[in-house]
Protein backbone atom coordinates (compact mmCIF):
# COMPACT_ATOMS: atom_id res chain seq x y z
CA UNK A 1 0.00 0.00 0.00
CA UNK A 2 1.42 3.37 -1.08
CA UNK A 3 1.30 6.32 0.75
CA UNK A 4 -1.77 7.95 0.02
CA UNK A 5 -1.96 11.83 -1.22
CA UNK A 6 -3.82 12.83 1.45
CA UNK A 7 -1.67 12.13 4.26
CA UNK A 8 1.44 13.65 1.97
CA UNK A 9 0.04 16.70 1.87
CA UNK A 10 -1.28 17.03 5.40
CA UNK A 11 2.12 16.58 6.72
CA UNK A 12 3.19 18.97 4.17
CA UNK A 13 0.90 21.62 5.40
CA UNK A 14 1.64 20.96 9.15
CA UNK A 15 5.17 21.16 8.29
CA UNK A 16 4.95 24.67 6.38
CA UNK A 17 2.60 26.09 8.97
CA UNK A 18 5.31 25.35 11.74
CA UNK A 19 8.25 26.39 9.83
CA UNK A 20 7.11 29.42 8.41
CA UNK A 21 4.53 30.94 11.27
CA UNK A 22 2.01 30.86 8.71
CA UNK A 23 -1.57 30.45 8.97
CA UNK A 24 -3.47 26.70 8.18
CA UNK A 25 -5.93 27.87 6.18
CA UNK A 26 -4.19 29.34 3.71
CA UNK A 27 -1.01 27.10 3.62
CA UNK A 28 -4.08 24.46 3.36
CA UNK A 29 -5.45 26.17 0.43
CA UNK A 30 -2.58 26.44 -1.42
CA UNK A 31 -1.64 22.98 -0.74
CA UNK A 32 -5.31 21.69 -2.38
CA UNK A 33 -4.26 24.49 -5.23
CA UNK A 34 -1.25 22.79 -5.92
CA UNK A 35 -2.01 18.43 -5.46
CA UNK A 36 -5.24 18.42 -7.43
CA UNK A 37 -7.00 15.89 -5.46
CA UNK A 38 -10.15 14.06 -5.71
CA UNK A 39 -12.73 14.91 -3.40
CA UNK A 40 -12.31 12.59 -0.72
CA UNK A 41 -8.90 12.83 -0.85
CA UNK A 42 -8.37 16.91 -0.29
CA UNK A 43 -12.00 16.33 2.91
CA UNK A 44 -9.25 14.27 4.22
CA UNK A 45 -6.39 16.04 3.97
CA UNK A 46 -7.99 18.36 5.30
CA UNK A 47 -9.20 16.88 8.63
CA UNK A 48 -5.96 15.13 9.16
CA UNK A 49 -4.15 18.83 8.70
CA UNK A 50 -6.31 20.86 10.84
CA UNK A 51 -6.50 17.91 13.39
CA UNK A 52 -2.53 17.98 13.77
CA UNK A 53 -2.44 21.88 13.95
CA UNK A 54 -5.36 21.90 16.26
CA UNK A 55 -4.24 18.47 18.49
CA UNK A 56 -0.81 19.45 18.96
CA UNK A 57 0.22 19.27 22.51
CA UNK A 58 -2.04 16.28 23.10
CA UNK A 59 0.20 14.27 20.09
CA UNK A 60 3.55 15.28 21.64
CA UNK A 61 2.35 14.33 24.75
CA UNK A 62 1.24 10.83 23.11
CA UNK A 63 4.45 10.62 21.16
CA UNK A 64 6.73 11.84 24.18
CA UNK A 65 4.90 8.40 26.27
CA UNK A 66 6.93 6.18 23.45
CA UNK A 67 9.86 8.04 22.28
CA UNK A 68 11.90 8.26 25.83
CA UNK A 69 13.35 11.18 25.47
CA UNK A 70 14.85 10.33 21.97
CA UNK A 71 15.44 13.75 19.75
CA UNK A 72 13.63 13.22 16.63
CA UNK A 73 13.99 15.36 13.13
CA UNK A 74 11.03 17.93 13.20
CA UNK A 75 9.77 16.71 10.02
CA UNK A 76 9.59 13.26 11.10
CA UNK A 77 7.75 14.59 14.23
CA UNK A 78 5.44 16.26 11.58
CA UNK A 79 4.91 13.02 10.07
CA UNK A 80 4.16 11.17 13.52
CA UNK A 81 1.78 13.94 14.81
CA UNK A 82 -0.73 13.44 11.43
CA UNK A 83 -0.69 9.62 11.62
CA UNK A 84 -0.99 9.85 15.44
CA UNK A 85 -4.10 12.64 14.87
CA UNK A 86 -5.61 9.72 12.66
CA UNK A 87 -5.23 6.74 15.11
CA UNK A 88 -6.50 8.45 18.11
CA UNK A 89 -9.20 10.93 16.86
CA UNK A 90 -9.99 9.31 13.60
CA UNK A 91 -10.18 5.87 14.32
CA UNK A 92 -8.80 4.80 10.91
CA UNK A 93 -7.83 1.02 11.61
CA UNK A 94 -5.21 0.50 13.44
CA UNK A 95 -3.10 -1.47 10.61
CA UNK A 96 -3.86 0.86 7.97
CA UNK A 97 -3.32 4.50 9.84
CA UNK A 98 0.13 2.79 11.10
CA UNK A 99 1.25 1.55 7.90
CA UNK A 100 0.44 4.92 6.35
CA UNK A 101 2.17 6.73 9.23
CA UNK A 102 5.22 4.35 8.49
CA UNK A 103 5.07 5.71 4.99
CA UNK A 104 4.81 9.24 5.66
CA UNK A 105 7.57 9.37 8.59
CA UNK A 106 9.81 7.24 5.33
CA UNK A 107 8.98 9.82 2.73
CA UNK A 108 10.63 12.24 5.27
CA UNK A 109 13.64 10.51 6.72
CA UNK A 110 13.81 6.55 5.09
CA UNK A 111 15.74 6.04 8.26
CA UNK A 112 12.93 6.77 10.52
CA UNK A 113 10.49 4.04 9.34
CA UNK A 114 11.57 1.69 12.26
CA UNK A 115 11.07 4.29 14.63
CA UNK A 116 7.85 5.07 13.34
CA UNK A 117 6.85 1.44 13.43
CA UNK A 118 7.22 1.43 16.53
CA UNK A 119 5.86 4.53 18.12
CA UNK A 120 2.81 4.18 16.45
CA UNK A 121 2.01 0.96 17.00
CA UNK A 122 2.89 1.54 20.78
CA UNK A 123 -0.13 4.54 20.14
CA UNK A 124 -2.54 2.06 18.43
CA UNK A 125 -2.78 -0.45 21.25
CA UNK A 126 -2.96 2.38 24.07
CA UNK A 127 -5.91 4.13 21.43
CA UNK A 128 -9.20 2.97 24.19
CA UNK A 129 -7.62 4.55 27.03
CA UNK A 130 -6.84 7.95 25.68
CA UNK A 131 -6.46 10.75 27.20
CA UNK A 132 -4.91 8.50 29.96
CA UNK A 133 -7.37 9.61 32.68
CA UNK A 134 -10.29 11.13 34.02
CA UNK A 135 -10.84 14.66 32.31
CA UNK A 136 -13.52 15.38 34.95
CA UNK A 137 -11.14 15.48 37.63
CA UNK A 138 -7.63 15.89 36.11
CA UNK A 139 -6.92 19.39 34.76
CA UNK A 140 -4.02 17.90 32.61
CA UNK A 141 -6.06 15.09 31.20
CA UNK A 142 -8.92 17.59 30.47
CA UNK A 143 -6.30 20.20 28.43
CA UNK A 144 -5.18 16.63 26.74
CA UNK A 145 -8.33 15.10 25.61
CA UNK A 146 -9.67 18.62 23.97
CA UNK A 147 -6.11 19.59 22.42
CA UNK A 148 -6.18 22.62 24.28
CA UNK A 149 -2.47 24.12 26.41
CA UNK A 150 -2.65 23.33 29.48
CA UNK A 151 -2.64 27.24 30.75
CA UNK A 152 -5.92 27.50 28.07
CA UNK A 153 -7.87 24.76 29.89
CA UNK A 154 -7.51 25.90 33.21
CA UNK A 155 -7.93 29.77 32.21
CA UNK A 156 -11.91 28.70 31.11
CA UNK A 157 -12.35 26.76 33.70
CA UNK A 158 -11.46 29.25 36.48
CA UNK A 159 -13.24 32.00 34.13
CA UNK A 160 -16.41 30.19 32.34
CA UNK A 161 -16.91 26.67 34.66
CA UNK A 162 -15.75 23.23 34.06
CA UNK A 163 -19.09 22.75 32.14
CA UNK A 164 -18.74 25.71 29.83
CA UNK A 165 -15.17 25.56 29.43
CA UNK A 166 -15.61 21.78 28.23
CA UNK A 167 -18.68 22.72 25.68
CA UNK A 168 -16.18 25.79 24.17
CA UNK A 169 -13.02 22.90 23.81
CA UNK A 170 -15.38 20.83 21.88
CA UNK A 171 -16.83 23.47 19.77
CA UNK A 172 -12.82 24.71 18.90
CA UNK A 173 -12.89 21.34 17.30
CA UNK A 174 -15.87 21.43 15.25
CA UNK A 175 -15.66 22.85 11.89
CA UNK A 176 -16.44 26.80 11.70
CA UNK A 177 -19.47 27.65 9.76
CA UNK A 178 -19.50 30.33 7.07
CA UNK A 179 -21.47 33.04 8.01
CA UNK A 180 -22.32 35.63 5.57
CA UNK A 181 -23.18 39.09 5.26
CA UNK A 182 -25.55 40.75 3.09
CA UNK A 183 -23.77 43.46 0.97
CA UNK A 184 -26.12 46.91 1.14
CA UNK A 185 -24.49 48.06 -1.24
CA UNK A 186 -24.19 45.17 -4.33
CA UNK A 187 -27.68 42.49 -3.29
CA UNK A 188 -30.83 42.87 -1.63
CA UNK A 189 -31.71 40.32 1.01
CA UNK A 190 -33.80 38.15 -2.30
CA UNK A 191 -31.09 38.85 -4.67
CA UNK A 192 -28.02 37.62 -2.56
CA UNK A 193 -30.10 33.97 -1.53
CA UNK A 194 -30.87 33.71 -4.97
CA UNK A 195 -27.28 33.81 -5.70
CA UNK A 196 -26.08 31.29 -3.05
CA UNK A 197 -29.02 28.85 -3.59
CA UNK A 198 -27.91 28.98 -7.35
CA UNK A 199 -24.25 28.78 -6.37
CA UNK A 200 -25.59 25.40 -4.11
CA UNK A 201 -24.44 26.87 -1.39
CA UNK A 202 -27.72 26.40 0.88
CA UNK A 203 -28.49 29.34 2.65
CA UNK A 204 -29.47 29.68 5.53
CA UNK A 205 -31.00 33.03 7.34
CA UNK A 206 -29.60 33.96 11.17
CA UNK A 207 -30.82 35.41 14.53
CA UNK A 208 -29.72 38.72 13.60
CA UNK A 209 -30.70 40.38 10.14
CA UNK A 210 -29.44 40.20 6.89
CA UNK A 211 -27.31 37.60 8.39
CA UNK A 212 -26.62 34.16 5.95
CA UNK A 213 -25.78 30.79 7.11
CA UNK A 214 -24.48 28.60 4.36
CA UNK A 215 -24.79 24.47 4.36
CA UNK A 216 -21.93 23.84 2.03
CA UNK A 217 -19.38 26.22 2.59
CA UNK A 218 -17.27 25.05 -0.52
CA UNK A 219 -20.09 25.77 -2.65
CA UNK A 220 -19.94 29.30 -1.53
CA UNK A 221 -16.54 29.91 -1.45
CA UNK A 222 -16.37 28.82 -4.93
CA UNK A 223 -19.41 30.71 -6.35
CA UNK A 224 -20.52 33.93 -7.45
CA UNK A 225 -22.43 35.12 -4.87
CA UNK A 226 -18.86 35.67 -2.62
CA UNK A 227 -16.78 36.46 -5.97
CA UNK A 228 -18.93 39.65 -6.86
CA UNK A 229 -19.27 40.46 -3.55
CA UNK A 230 -23.43 40.25 -3.02
CA UNK A 231 -22.09 39.05 0.41
CA UNK A 232 -19.57 38.92 2.67
CA UNK A 233 -17.96 36.30 4.56
CA UNK A 234 -18.30 37.57 8.20
CA UNK A 235 -19.42 36.18 11.50
CA UNK A 236 -22.47 36.52 12.97
CA UNK A 237 -21.53 37.40 16.10
CA UNK A 238 -18.99 39.97 14.37
CA UNK A 239 -21.76 41.58 12.23
CA UNK A 240 -23.57 41.72 15.35
CA UNK A 241 -21.08 44.09 16.69
CA UNK A 242 -21.09 46.69 13.93
CA UNK A 243 -24.77 46.78 14.03
CA UNK A 244 -24.31 47.85 17.85
CA UNK A 245 -22.84 51.58 16.35
CA UNK A 246 -26.59 52.12 15.42
CA UNK A 247 -25.63 54.86 13.21
CA UNK A 248 -27.65 58.13 12.09
CA UNK A 249 -27.66 59.65 9.04
CA UNK A 250 -25.02 62.84 8.46
CA UNK A 251 -23.20 61.34 12.21
CA UNK A 252 -19.53 61.41 12.92
CA UNK A 253 -17.94 57.56 13.17
CA UNK A 254 -14.67 56.94 14.16
CA UNK A 255 -13.71 52.99 13.43
CA UNK A 256 -10.50 51.96 14.99
CA UNK A 257 -8.86 48.77 13.42
CA UNK A 258 -10.85 48.89 10.47
CA UNK A 259 -8.95 46.15 8.44
CA UNK A 260 -10.04 45.56 5.44
CA UNK A 261 -13.67 47.24 6.16
CA UNK A 262 -16.19 44.42 6.51
CA UNK A 263 -17.93 46.37 9.09
CA UNK A 264 -17.51 49.71 7.01
CA UNK A 265 -19.37 48.43 4.50
CA UNK A 266 -21.98 47.10 7.23
CA UNK A 267 -22.31 50.40 9.30
CA UNK A 268 -22.60 53.09 6.21
CA UNK A 269 -25.01 50.23 4.92
CA UNK A 270 -26.70 50.66 8.38
CA UNK A 271 -26.95 54.17 8.29
CA UNK A 272 -27.87 54.85 4.34
CA UNK A 273 -31.17 52.21 5.10
CA UNK A 274 -31.48 54.83 8.21
CA UNK A 275 -31.68 57.83 5.79
CA UNK A 276 -28.44 58.68 4.38
CA UNK A 277 -24.76 58.13 4.87
CA UNK A 278 -22.49 58.97 8.02
CA UNK A 279 -19.38 60.80 8.09
CA UNK A 280 -17.07 57.60 8.11
CA UNK A 281 -13.68 57.73 9.31
CA UNK A 282 -11.82 54.73 9.15
CA UNK A 283 -8.58 53.77 10.81
CA UNK A 284 -5.93 51.32 10.74
CA UNK A 285 -2.34 51.17 12.23
CA UNK A 286 -1.29 48.82 8.76
CA UNK A 287 -0.88 51.08 5.84
CA UNK A 288 -1.73 47.93 3.29
CA UNK A 289 -4.99 47.44 5.37
CA UNK A 290 -6.25 51.08 4.64
CA UNK A 291 -5.51 50.57 0.71
CA UNK A 292 -7.36 47.50 0.74
CA UNK A 293 -10.14 48.94 2.53
CA UNK A 294 -10.14 51.70 -0.10
CA UNK A 295 -10.26 49.41 -3.18
CA UNK A 296 -12.83 47.45 -1.69
CA UNK A 297 -15.20 50.20 -0.64
CA UNK A 298 -14.76 51.78 -3.86
CA UNK A 299 -15.35 48.50 -5.66
CA UNK A 300 -18.39 48.29 -4.08
CA UNK A 301 -19.52 52.09 -4.19
CA UNK A 302 -19.08 53.02 -1.09
CA UNK A 303 -19.66 56.98 -0.30
CA UNK A 304 -18.65 58.94 2.33
CA UNK A 305 -15.85 56.82 4.08
CA UNK A 306 -12.30 58.74 5.06
CA UNK A 307 -9.29 56.09 5.53
CA UNK A 308 -6.27 57.10 7.67
CA UNK A 309 -3.54 55.12 8.39
CA UNK A 310 -2.00 55.59 12.11
CA UNK A 311 -1.65 54.33 15.79
CA UNK A 312 -4.99 55.03 17.23
CA UNK A 313 -3.22 55.15 20.39
CA UNK A 314 -2.97 58.71 20.12
CA UNK A 315 -5.17 60.37 17.60
CA UNK A 316 -2.87 63.60 17.53
CA UNK A 317 -0.07 62.02 15.85
CA UNK A 318 -2.66 61.16 12.66
CA UNK A 319 -3.05 63.67 10.12
CA UNK A 320 -6.24 64.46 9.29
CA UNK A 321 -8.03 62.76 12.32
CA UNK A 322 -11.04 64.62 14.81
CA UNK A 323 -10.55 66.32 17.59
CA UNK A 324 -11.75 65.82 20.81
CA UNK A 325 -15.18 65.93 21.63
CA UNK A 326 -16.25 66.16 17.98
CA UNK A 327 -17.28 62.27 16.90
CA UNK A 328 -21.21 60.88 17.47
CA UNK A 329 -19.48 57.25 18.18
CA UNK A 330 -16.52 55.21 18.26
CA UNK A 331 -16.42 51.11 17.35
CA UNK A 332 -12.85 50.00 18.65
CA UNK A 333 -12.06 46.68 17.06
CA UNK A 334 -9.27 45.82 19.76
CA UNK A 335 -6.69 43.58 18.77
CA UNK A 336 -6.46 40.85 21.26
CA UNK A 337 -5.80 36.83 20.91
CA UNK A 338 -8.56 36.01 18.69
CA UNK A 339 -9.01 32.83 21.75
CA UNK A 340 -12.84 33.06 20.23
CA UNK A 341 -11.98 31.83 16.98
CA UNK A 342 -9.23 29.09 17.29
CA UNK A 343 -11.90 26.47 15.16
CA UNK A 344 -10.73 29.03 12.25
CA UNK A 345 -7.07 29.12 13.55
CA UNK A 346 -5.95 26.05 14.12
CA UNK A 347 -2.24 26.91 14.82
CA UNK A 348 -3.18 29.63 16.83
CA UNK A 349 -3.60 28.10 20.16
CA UNK A 350 -0.07 26.31 20.72
CA UNK A 351 1.20 30.14 19.31
CA UNK A 352 -0.49 32.49 21.93
CA UNK A 353 0.64 32.98 25.54
CA UNK A 354 -0.59 34.07 28.61
CA UNK A 355 2.05 36.98 28.56
CA UNK A 356 -0.22 37.55 24.64
CA UNK A 357 -3.42 37.97 26.75
CA UNK A 358 -1.84 40.80 29.45
CA UNK A 359 -0.45 42.71 26.52
CA UNK A 360 -2.94 43.01 24.26
CA UNK A 361 -5.14 44.05 27.01
CA UNK A 362 -2.84 46.91 27.85
CA UNK A 363 -2.90 47.75 24.40
CA UNK A 364 -6.72 47.81 24.24
CA UNK A 365 -6.82 49.72 27.24
CA UNK A 366 -4.98 52.52 25.36
CA UNK A 367 -6.85 52.13 22.46
CA UNK A 368 -10.19 52.60 24.30
CA UNK A 369 -8.61 55.49 26.54
CA UNK A 370 -7.36 57.56 23.56
CA UNK A 371 -10.53 56.92 21.51
CA UNK A 372 -13.04 58.21 24.00
CA UNK A 373 -11.34 61.36 24.03
CA UNK A 374 -12.98 62.08 20.46
CA UNK A 375 -16.37 61.20 21.66
CA UNK A 376 -18.72 63.84 22.24
CA UNK A 377 -21.18 64.80 25.53
CA UNK A 378 -23.99 62.06 25.01
CA UNK A 379 -21.92 60.27 21.94
CA UNK A 380 -20.78 56.14 22.38
CA UNK A 381 -17.75 54.35 22.53
CA UNK A 382 -18.29 50.90 21.39
CA UNK A 383 -15.38 48.22 22.61
CA UNK A 384 -15.12 44.67 20.61
CA UNK A 385 -12.90 41.90 20.66
CA UNK A 386 -12.94 38.53 19.31
CA UNK A 387 -11.42 36.44 22.38
CA UNK A 388 -12.92 35.20 25.04
CA UNK A 389 -9.76 36.34 28.20
CA UNK A 390 -11.39 38.39 31.13
CA UNK A 391 -8.53 40.62 31.17
CA UNK A 392 -8.82 41.48 27.83
CA UNK A 393 -12.60 42.24 27.61
CA UNK A 394 -14.85 43.13 30.82
CA UNK A 395 -11.31 44.18 33.24
CA UNK A 396 -10.07 45.98 30.40
CA UNK A 397 -14.02 47.92 30.24
CA UNK A 398 -14.38 48.23 34.00
CA UNK A 399 -10.64 49.54 34.67
CA UNK A 400 -11.35 52.55 32.14
CA UNK A 401 -14.73 53.08 33.81
CA UNK A 402 -12.77 53.59 36.75
CA UNK A 403 -9.83 55.79 35.42
CA UNK A 404 -10.08 59.66 34.86
CA UNK A 405 -10.82 59.65 31.04
CA UNK A 406 -13.67 57.28 32.05
CA UNK A 407 -15.36 58.85 34.48
CA UNK A 408 -17.76 60.48 32.06
CA UNK A 409 -19.26 57.08 30.54
CA UNK A 410 -21.41 54.67 31.65
CA UNK A 411 -22.48 51.16 30.23
CA UNK A 412 -25.49 51.44 27.78
CA UNK A 413 -27.30 48.01 28.29
CA UNK A 414 -27.27 45.89 25.26
CA UNK A 415 -30.75 44.11 26.97
CA UNK A 416 -32.68 45.92 23.61
CA UNK A 417 -30.23 44.99 21.16
CA UNK A 418 -29.54 41.29 21.40
CA UNK A 419 -31.91 38.91 19.38
CA UNK A 420 -34.10 36.65 21.90
CA UNK A 421 -32.28 33.70 20.78
CA UNK A 422 -28.78 35.57 22.12
CA UNK A 423 -30.29 36.63 25.48
CA UNK A 424 -27.81 34.00 27.05
CA UNK A 425 -24.77 36.24 25.93
CA UNK A 426 -25.87 38.76 28.26
CA UNK A 427 -23.99 39.45 31.02
CA UNK A 428 -25.11 40.87 34.09
CA UNK A 429 -22.68 44.29 33.47
CA UNK A 430 -24.83 44.52 30.49
CA UNK A 431 -22.18 43.56 27.97
CA UNK A 432 -22.33 40.81 25.27
CA UNK A 433 -20.38 37.79 25.40
CA UNK A 434 -20.62 35.27 23.04
CA UNK A 435 -19.25 31.68 23.29
CA UNK A 436 -18.55 29.49 20.49
CA UNK A 437 -20.93 26.79 19.86
CA UNK A 438 -21.26 24.25 17.06
CA UNK A 439 -22.75 25.63 14.03
CA UNK A 440 -23.00 28.72 15.65
CA UNK A 441 -21.16 32.13 16.28
CA UNK A 442 -17.58 32.60 17.02
CA UNK A 443 -16.90 33.87 20.56
CA UNK A 444 -16.96 37.98 20.48
CA UNK A 445 -17.35 40.66 23.21
CA UNK A 446 -18.80 44.17 23.07
CA UNK A 447 -19.81 47.03 25.55
CA UNK A 448 -21.55 50.05 24.64
CA UNK A 449 -20.22 53.28 26.82
CA UNK A 450 -21.85 56.15 26.73
CA UNK A 451 -20.49 59.68 27.51
CA UNK A 452 -22.65 61.86 30.08
CA UNK A 453 -24.46 64.55 28.47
Amino acid sequence: MSLSPARRVAREVVTRVRERSSFGHETLSAALGRAKLTADDASLATRLAYGALQMQGALDDALERHLSGKRIEPRVRDALRVATYEILFLHTGDHAAVHQGVELAKAVRPQAAGLANAVLRRIARETGDFPWGDSDTDDAVLARRFGHPRWMSDLWVSELGRDTAVAVMAADNQPAPLFLAINPFTATPDTAYAALTADGAQPAVCAIPDCLVVGDSAAAVHGSALATGLVIAADEAAQFVAALVRPEPGQTIVEVGAGRGTKTVLIQGAALAAGGPANLIAVDVHGFKSALLKERLAAYGVPCVTALTGDATDFSAIPGAPVAASVDSVLIDAPCTGLGTLRRHPEKRWRVTPDDIAQLAALGARLLSSAALLVRPGGFVVYSSCTLSDAENSQTVHAFLGSGPGSEFSVDPLDGDVPEEWRRFLTPDGFFRSLPEPGGADGHFAARLKRAE
